[in-house]
Formats: structure tokens, sequence, C-alpha cells
């Protein structure tokens, strides 16, 4: 589930291990996107040893299925090659900001009369399969951006519907957005795969605006596709599920992580909504959304009805009862805990912003395994080879390493 780019921010994620702070002052005033104030994104990225980007960062498909994002440099900045990898680096302006001028800015440009009620094209799932493979990865994990970069596009997921919500935490069992109390976020809701295909596949995906520093995302999704059952609310949600067979057999997710069914979520844990630091994170193995209120016919529908079935739920409606299983040993006994009910505090809206910008991040399961490595026997299974590796292990080389690695990389 690892590429489900419902569209991006991991806090420790940056290609090539550069720190996010010094690239971001080596940002020109004139690299900075004017589209929102202050900018969401560069209008030009930049690469791990600062240079500005010449060109579109985008994978080359020859490089194993669009591995690593890159763009061309000028030569005087990276002196015996022109070109170099890119990263996309935390932007200290928005971050500065408190949670909810974040989230009063996201909303106004979901909102925006461009942009609400409308919704991005349906791709068919040739178009999916070919725009999917040569997109990296890695990014999904390693931008720091609340946006997608410009030359990059939500390929799963492509339509959605999208809500304020607040979380309502009664566990006492966790630190951060999961402490009890309450939490209020963004979720958008949609088909993974295409629905021309003649089945849907449930997912959410949630992003936590924080002061003073990034956003927390995740995204969950039912056990899989099917073409018997249309209700969008049928099954319960997890972030741990199984992936599309055939990108699994690809090898499209394991450019970014070795335990493909899963997403982490220490980073929920380790700040508040205000951005104070938990001194000893504690989060939870799996989320579970149990839907609640809401239920929609079995028929079989079009990706167009799905997304009026979704923008009817009205303002205040309990959406999910939120479970955890607090560890994998907990999994496997059946010891659910509740963390709390998410209810809806907008209306519900499809909008081009969300389908065509907005970004959430997925956080390597790795870092999880990092700080619970008593997890990790219990955790690993056929797609999920659970370990403590750094996140250095899936991002990529300097482009001379890389040359001198694999003669295939062809730009």
């Amino acid at each position: 589930m690892v590429a489900f780019n419902v569209a991006l921010v991991s806090v420790a994620c940056l290609a090539a291990g550069a720190n996010a702070d010094d690239q971001t002052q080596m940002m020109r005033s004139d690299d900075l996107s004017s589209e929102s104030s202050p900018p969401y994104s560069l209008a030009h990225a930049i690469t791990p040893s600062g240079c500005s980007c010449k060109s579109e960062c985008s994978a080359t498909l020859l490089d194993h299925y669009g591995r690593c994002d890159w763009c061309y440099v000028d030569p005087s900045c990276k002196p015996g090659l022109p070109w170099d990898y890119c990263v996309f680096p935390k932007m200290v302006a928005w971050e500065s900001l408190t949670h909810q001028q974040k989230e009063d800015q996201l909303w106004n440009d979901i909102t925006a009369p461009d942009n609400v009620g409308k919704f991005a094209p349906l791709l068919s799932l040739p178009d999916t399969m070919s725009k999917v493979l040569p997109e990296s990865m890695i990014t999904t994990f390693d931008s720091q951006w609340d946006v997608l970069p410009s030359a990059r596009h939500k390929v799963i997921h492509t339509q959605g519907a999208l809500a304020k919500f607040d979380l309502d935490i009664t566990s006492q069992s966790f630190t951060g957005l999961f402490a009890a109390g309450k939490s209020k976020g963004i979720i958008r809701m949609g088909s993974a795969f295409p629905m021309n295909t003649g089945q849907i596949f449930p997912g959410v995906a949630v992003k936590f605006l924080r002061s003073g520093v990034s956003s927390a995302n995740f995204v969950a999704l039912v056990g899989g596709p099917t073409k018997t059952d249309f209700n969008f609310f049928a099954r319960n949600f997890s972030t741990q599920a199984s992936p599309p067979a055939p990108l699994v057999k690809l090898n499209k997710f394991q450019q970014a992580s070795d335990c493909i069914i899963q997403v982490g979520l220490s980073d929920v844990c380790k700040y508040d909504q205000d951005g104070s630091m938990a001194a000893s994170p504690r989060f939870p193995f799996e989320l579970l959304f149990a839907p609640a209120a809401v239920k929609f016919p079995t028929e079989k529908i079009t990706a167009e009805e799905l997304l009026h079935q979704l923008t009817s739920v009205p303002v205040g409606t309990r959406l999910f009862d939120v479970y955890t299983y607090s560890s994998p040993s907990a999994k496997q006994r059946g010891t659910l805990e509740k963390l709390g009910m998410l209810t809806t505090t907008s209306e519900c809206v499809t909008s081009l912003f969300g389908d065509n910008k907005l970004f959430f991040c997925h956080q390597r399961m790795e870092e999880d395994f990092s700080l619970r490595p008593e997890w990790v026997q219990a955790a690993t299974s056929d797609n999920c080879k659970a370990s403590g590796k750094p996140i250095s292990t899936w991002q990529c080389a300097s482009p001379l390493e890389k040359l001198k690695s694999d003669a295939t990389f062809i730009v």
C-alpha cells in the first residue's frame, strides 16, 4: 500500500540525507511559488547539493521503473554531470504558521470557486499502469511538501471527496495527535483504482496540520477491490492492506520500503497539534476505521455517482469509530482498543485542488520498527520484511554512485 499516493509529510525523510533547513536557506526568492502566501512549495525543486533544477523533476522508466526523481542542473553548480536527484525540502515560512492558519489556507484553496465542485478526469486501467510505473515511490515518502511537485500527478486515488473533521480521542495510550482530547484534520475519500474497471477499492487519506512543524499524514484502505458491493462504507479501513498484485510483482512498491503493506504512525504521535514534541512518543501498530453512521447502497455505481454520494454526507456526521492494535502481538490476540470517533466539521466537497495538488506523505514502517525493535519478528510476513534499517537504505544515491553501480540508468 506504500504507493497509494492519495496524495504527501514524514519529518525524517529527505532524499540523500540532506538537511532540510540548510537546503531551505539556499533558496532564492525567485524560486518560491506565488500560488499561495506563504507558498506550499518551490517553483523549481532543488538537489541535495543546493542546485536549482533547470527542468521538471521526474523519474525514468528504465531506471528500475522510475525509482528516483531527477532533474537537469546548471553544470557550473555541479561540475561533472548535468543532472542530479531532486529533493523537496521543508518550506520554512509555511511550516512556521499555526495549524489553524495552515488548515484555513488549504481549505480556502480546496473550496476556491475555480476548484470546488469539480474533479480530475478518470484514468483507464491501462493509463493508470502506464503512468504509475515511471513515478518514483521514494518521493511519496520523502517530499516535505503538502502539495505535489509540479510534474507529479495522482495516478492512484485520482478522484476524491474532502472534508474537515474532528477526531475525539478517548484513549490514554498514545501521545501527540493521538493523545486524549481532540485533534482536527482533513480527510480525502475515494476509490484507489479507477471504477471504470467495474470495481471499487475504497481508501482514505488523512492530514493533520501542526503548528511550527510539518503535517502528519497516513492512508488507509479496505482489504481489496470488489465487484459486488459498491457501498463505500461496507468494510473497515486499515493502515495495513495488501497493494495490487501486478505492481507488487513489478517490485514497484519495494522501491521505497521492505514493508509494503503498512504505513508508519510514529510521526503522528511525535508532535501534538500545537507543535509540542512528546518526550517519549507512544504510537500504535495499526489503525482501524470502522464505518459508523453512513451506509450507501450496494448496487454498482459509476465514479461520478460515488463522488455524489460522498458529497451528500452532512456536516457533523460521525464517519468512523477508530480503533488501534497497540502492537503486533495485540493484533495476533485480536485485542482492539478504541481510539475515538471521527466526525465531519465541514461539508464534503470535490475539488480540483484536492485531486491535482494536495499531497499526503507516507511514512515508512521501518521508522516505527527502529523505535520498536521488539515488533520486528512478529510483524514479519510475505509482504513485510520488517527491520529497523535506516531510511537511507531506500533513498537515492549520488549520480556518480548510481552510474557506477547501475549501467542500465539512461537519462
